[in-house]
């Protein structure tokens, strides 16, 4: 008796421990989703590239990744024709990307009708190669048309399936704080219009055409709001011209400010997100606590070491993402992922794919083991015990990579501790 109710009690302890053990479970293939309102079939991950030409400076690296991608069976990739960023910007991008096409349609590795590519317009001609134009503009047709014609024949694609327009050429906040202000104040670059509703005209007859030459399939918006998703919207209705079907906006658990009214105006269209940002620019892999938590800067110490990372090469480069705040967020974070056997990596891109606004996720990659990760979190399904333990992390900090009253106050009192560009144990800079 004794013997037989030990053994029972230890199978029920076993069975506790099995219910209670914090696990994520992974499947065996990527998902392709139906992409808002339009017949492309894409993957959960879309490649990212905008680094490619600056931070990864040689075009076989690029092209080793995009090996991978599609490999790995990735059939979709973001560009824009301002890549690569941080230096070397422009057009650049773009022209690797269509080399690594070319070549590899001729071998007949990829099938061209098979692989989803989406391109950007930008109201500053910043890589749009225009003889004449230069500086602001407010996507009339003339640079539009352009802007189009010129990725298409650097992409060597003959057609763009997703065609965005970078950021709104009006005077409203951009990409650090939600903030609106007029003038520009709250604004990193220079505005061209004030956002009447001629101007969202001017838009979208100007995407009207590239629909009627034949050269887009579907049309976005990026870095946009509530305004500006109704507004141009409307204008399309107007205008009897096709609706923008996604919003690629800055998006992760440290800036969760899509959520609130541009969501609501995205879901009311049919719009659907397809995020950047969502490892904060390396933030959010764990990598910048090199002392205390040195195996995730140590993944890629021969390919990518710290030294050569983006807060470390460029601290001025999106400083948001690696802010005091962030960072302090971000170790949370990471605790939570090594206490469910997941990577920071894994667990922040499979958070940002689970949310209802989102149909694929881009990446930001600079090393083919980086995309093995970060395609390998679309597996993940994360459990609802795990994404409330994110929850809790977010009501603490709340967007920390955006400030919402002043910009220095924000820098200035952003919280105990350092910034991603400090490294861990150097003394902090007293403000």
């Amino acid at each position: 008796t004794t013997t037989t109710t030990t053994t029972t009690t230890e199978h029920h302890a076993a069975d506790a421990m099995t219910t209670d053990a914090k696990t994520v479970p992974r499947r065996a293939e990527l998902r392709k989703v139906k992409f808002g309102n339009t017949d492309m079939m894409v993957t959960e991950v879309c490649g990212g590239t905008m680094t490619w030409g600056s931070f990864n400076d040689e075009e076989e690296d690029a092209h080793a990744q995009l090996d991978k991608l599609w490999e790995l069976g990735v059939n979709f990739l973001d560009t824009a024709e301002l890549y690569p960023v941080g230096w070397n910007y422009g057009a650049l991008t773009e022209k690797w990307m269509g080399n690594w096409l070319e070549k590899r349609v001729a071998d007949g590795t990829v099938d061209r009708s098979k692989l989803y590519i989406a391109t950007k317009v930008n109201p500053s001609t910043v890589g749009a190669e225009h003889p004449t134009r230069s500086g602001a503009h407010g996507y009339d047709e003339e640079i539009v048309l352009w802007s189009c014609q010129k990725s298409i024949e650097r992409l060597k694609c003959g057609y763009v399936d997703l065609y965005q327009i970078h950021w709104p050429s009006r005077d409203c906040p951009l990409m650090s704080t939600p903030t609106f202000a007029p003038d520009g104040k709250n604004r990193m670059m220079p505005f061209f219009d004030r956002g009447t509703q001629e101007d969202f005209d001017r838009t979208v007859r100007s995407i009207k055409t590239l629909f009627e030459r034949g050269l887009i399939k579907h049309w976005g918006v990026s870095n946009e709001n509530a305004y500006g998703i109704t507004m141009l919207c409307n204008a399309c209705v107007n205008l009897d011209c096709p609706l923008p079907v996604s919003c690629q906006n800055d998006f992760s658990l440290l800036n969760q400010t899509y959520e609130c009214d541009t969501y609501e105006a995205a879901y009311r269209f049919g719009v659907v997100g397809l995020p950047y940002g969502a490892l904060a620019g390396g933030t959010l892999t764990g990598k910048y606590f090199e002392k205390t938590k040195p195996e995730y800067a140590a993944k890629d110490a021969t390919e990518r070491p710290l030294e050569k990372c983006r807060h470390r090469v460029m601290a001025d480069f999106q400083p948001r993402y690696g802010s005091k705040a962030a960072m302090a967020a971000t170790r949370e974070i990471v605790d939570i992922a090594e206490a469910w056997g997941v990577t920071p990596t894994e667990l922040s891109l499979a958070w940002a794919i689970g949310r209802p606004c989102n149909a694929s996720v881009i990446i930001g990659t600079t090393t083919t083991r980086q995309v093995e990760e970060c395609v390998g979190a679309a597996l993940l399904d994360l459990p609802d015990a795990l994404v409330k333990e994110l929850d809790a992390v977010h009501e603490k900090y709340r967007n920390p990579c955006m400030y919402y009253a002043d910009k220095e106050v924000w820098n200035a009192h952003g919280g105990a501790g350092r910034a991603a560009a400090v490294p861990e144990g150097a003394a902090v800079p007293e403000e």
